[in-house]
Parts: structure tokens; sequence; C-alpha cells
């Protein structure tokens, strides 16, 4: 059993040189479809570098347009 750690030490040790942590995760747990899906849209509409001020303030005016759409009367 030792042996099969120090094995798999080895193993680690050598991918971690030669990939960055986000790759190495990458690698071993893939992201799952749908927030890949989520990021190609974000990179697509270039929101992918927000701040989360700039987020919240997206939020809220979404927020706030919603909110004037429901209390407009019905025709």
């Amino acid at each position: 059993m030792s042996e099969l750690m120090r094995e798999a030490l080895r193993s680690y040790q050598q991918n971690a040189v030669n990939l960055d942590v986000r790759e190495y995760i990458r690698q071993i747990a893939p992201a799952p479809p749908a927030l890949q899906a989520i990021r190609q849209e974000a990179k697509s509409k270039e929101t992918c570098g927000l701040t989360m001020r700039q987020i919240d303030r997206e939020v809220a005016a979404v927020r706030r347009q919603n909110g004037k759409k429901s209390k407009q009367p019905a025709k």
C-alpha cells in the first residue's frame, strides 16, 4: 500500500510540475457541460471579466426593469 501511495505521489508531482494548478484540475475534474456553456456565453458577450460590483449593478438594473414591467396595468 505504501508503494502505491509513493507511486501516486510521484505521478502527481510530475504532473504538477508540468501543469499549472488550474490546468491540472481541469484534467482531473472537467467542468460540466452546463458550466462550459455559461463560460462560452460569457466570453462571447465579453462579460467574463466583470467585477462583483459591476455584476451587482447589472442584477439591480434588471430587477428594477422587471419590477416596472410587473406593475404596469393589464390592457
